[in-house]
Parts: C-alpha cells; structure tokens; sequence
C-alpha cells in the first residue's frame, strides 16, 4: 500500500519512467548475455587454430571456427577461407567480417543513451506539472494541505528520473567497455591470423620455388 501511495503522490509522469526503468534494464541484460556468450579467450582460440594448422588438419580448424560463437571466430574462419590466397585478399576477407560483426556488437546500445536522456527531463517534466497545480491550488482556502503533496510529486519524479538516467548511463559505459575489448580481442585476433598466413604462404612459395630450380637442375 505504502509503494501504490508513492504511485499516487507522485503523479502520471512516474509511470513512463518506470515503463523506460524496465526497458532500459531489458536493453542491458540482453547485451550483457549476448556479450557472455560471444566473447571467448582469444588467445587461447588463436594457438589452438595455428596448432591445428602446422598439423595440417585446416578442416578441423575450420569446424573449430564454426562451432564458436563471436566475432573472433568469424574473422579466423573468414581468414582460413582465403588461406591460398593473396595478402591484399586476406586482408580484405578479414575487414570485411570485422565491419559486418562490429555493428552487431554496438547494437541497441544507442537506446540506453536515450533512456538516460530522456529519464530526467521526464522527471523535471512531472516537477513542473506538479508545480502548475500547485499554483491552480493557491485559489484553495487549504493552500498548505494541497501543496506538501505536491511538492513530494515534484521531489519524487525528479529523483526517479535522475536514479534512471545514472543507472543508464552506467550500464551504456559497462557495455561499451565490453564492446572495446571485443573489438581489441578481434584486433589482436586478425593480426596474429593474418601474420600467420602471410608468412605460410611466403614460405610455400619459397619451397615451389626451390623445388622448380632443383628439378630443373637436374
């Protein structure tokens, strides 16, 4: 009873904040968990895709990449598609993972920005509607009994708009914070693919090359 006469005192406006209050924190346990799940140790990932490779079993490294969620995973596979081929087309290959998983990543983040925008002018909205009636009110004989609850609507809606905003605000820089890593995961990721393929196919062509001039000297 005590929370519905908070609801009351504090006017219309507390039900579109608590409506952005659950949205935002929907937004955030969504990117959260899917965070969980796409961001893997990429080192470990990493050696455990060139070991397979000197072993020379690149189907298994290609199933490996498949099977695991996240963006690192994406650029690996990306990368052992275009094993044989030129530096320039490795190096395209990978960017353009990187430029299609990147977005996903920062997706809805934008929206948390927004609640935190809009969650304390939606609170100073319902201070001055509540400040409005206090002034219709000051024709009432009762002025000091129809302002306290007034005055408590506005503290109220102010409060619990900025409470939003600063929680928002939080949970938009925790994920953004995640998002850079995964985004420095991916960096590191493809450099070390990259390096390892370019200097494997430099040193097949430098065995082709080899093998040419031995069988031509003899």
């Amino acid at each position: 009873m005590k929370y519905l006469n908070v609801f009351d005192v504090a006017g219309p406006v507390v039900w579109p904040l608590l409506g952005m209050a659950v949205f935002g924190l929907t937004i955030f346990f969504e990117r959260a968990t899917f965070f969980q799940k796409v961001q893997i140790n990429a080192s470990d990932f990493l050696d455990g895709i060139i070991n397979l490779l000197k072993k020379n079993r690149s189907l298994e490294a290609l199933t490996l990449c498949e099977e695991t969620r996240g963006p690192v995973a994406a650029i690996v596979r990306s990368a052992l598609l275009h094993r044989n081929s030129s530096k320039l087309e490795i190096q395209d290959a990978i960017q353009s993972v990187a430029m299609l998983e990147i977005p996903i990543l920062s997706k809805r983040q934008r929206l948390l920005g927004t609640v935190a925008g809009l969650s304390p002018m939606l609170g100073l909205l319902g201070s001055v509607l509540s400040c409005l009636d206090s002034l219709q009110k000051l024709r009432s004989p009762l002025i000091a009994a129809n302002l306290n609850p007034d005055f408590s609507s506005a503290l109220l809606t102010t409060a619990l708009g900025l409470s939003i905003a600063v929680l928002a605000y939080c949970g938009k820089e925790f994920l953004r914070s995640r998002v850079d890593s995964i985004i420095r995961d991916m960096e590191w990721t493809a450099h070390g693919i990259y390096r390892y393929l370019t200097l494997e196919v430099q040193g097949n062509k430098r065995v082709s090359s080899s093998t040419f001039l031995e069988a031509d000297s003899s």
